[in-house]
């Protein structure tokens, strides 16, 4: 636990939350504050609170997928413990800056059930490539669908950088499956060897029978997790449809994966506000999605994941 704090508590990490404040402080610095309490006051609550639903089914689903992940690797651990150790991995990166939360989440499990974390790393490598397989060409498509085959250059650029990225992981892991064996032969340290041996064992673990399984719970929880944001634009009386509201979600959740700041605070929030300005919504509509949105995706899992950090602990 004492690892999480030292990470929380360095220049790194306050330098990311200025970089986040400085963006929000240039978003929010554009809007009548009256109206946006205003527009908050009158939110349907029911919507809102079914938004809170979807995106904690999409962590709940997606603690399932790593479990399937785990126990091909033939590490055992019960769905109760998956899904909190997901979960403070989440509260990790919600707190710290370059995904230190994924590092934290093998940690986790190694004080859980003595696992090797660069094992239970791997799984958490094959997971991340797994969302990109699913979540690019879902924007892909339901961009297409939602702009009427005209995306906007800047979301289409980021579109072909997703690919070329998924193209990359799967070119570097095929590589290091093929070269690891017989570099490792050459490398004397052992901690260095049982630390790619273990990774590589990682990888080689997932069986093909699993692969259809981790597609669809891919699949399924990120359609879910879509969903936040449509019942969020349905709380405020925004009628866009569910195919723009789960592209607006993806494109956001996406956005969480640059390692700049914690959990993409401050990226995520302009990122919403450029995708919403392409459907004419103003900046005050704007940052009330913003806030009921990060007040589930992101301020819920600090307060949660404080008390669940605390209370939870680590035991064997």
């Amino acid at each position: 636990m004492d690892t999480l704090k030292k990470q929380f508590l360095n220049k790194k990490t306050y330098l990311s939350f200025l970089i986040s404040f400085l963006i929000l402080y240039w978003i929010f610095s554009k809007i009548d504050f009256y109206l946006l309490v205003s527009s908050i006051k009158n939110t349907n609550l029911i919507w809102f609170f079914v938004a809170f639903g979807c995106f904690y089914a999409s962590v709940f689903l997606k603690s399932i997928r790593w479990k399937l992940l785990l126990n091909d690797a033939e590490i055992n651990i019960g769905l109760k413990d998956s899904f909190l150790i997901f979960y403070l991995s989440m509260f990790a990166n919600a707190i710290v800056p370059a995904k230190i939360g994924d590092i934290y989440r093998s940690y986790l499990l190694k004080q859980k059930n003595s696992a090797p974390i660069s094992l239970s790393f791997a799984t958490v490598f094959v997971e991340r490539i797994f969302d990109l397989m699913t979540m690019i060409p879902l924007l892909l498509i339901f961009g297409i669908i939602s702009f009427n085959a005209n995306i906007p250059l800047e979301i289409l650029l980021a579109l072909k950088y997703g690919l070329v990225l998924i193209v990359l992981l799967i070119s570097f892991t095929l590589i290091f499956l093929k070269f690891n064996s017989n570099i490792m032969k050459k490398i004397n340290n052992k901690l260095i060897k049982n630390i790619f041996t273990n990774f590589e064992k990682g990888i080689r673990t997932l069986k093909v029978k699993s692969i259809p399984k981790l597609f669809l719970l891919s699949l399924i929880s990120w359609i879910t997790e879509g969903f936040t944001i449509y019942f969020i634009f349905l709380s405020i009386g925004l009628n866009f449809d569910i195919l723009f509201s789960i592209f607006t979600d993806l494109s956001s959740s996406l956005l969480t994966a640059i390692p700049f700041t914690p959990s993409g605070l401050g990226i995520v929030e302009y990122a919403l506000v450029f995708i919403l300005n392409l459907k004419n919504t103003g900046i005050t509509e704007s940052s009330v999605v913003i806030v009921l949105y990060r007040a589930i995706s992101y301020f819920s899992i600090v307060i949660l994941g404080s008390i669940a950090h605390f209370m939870y602990g680590i035991k064997k």
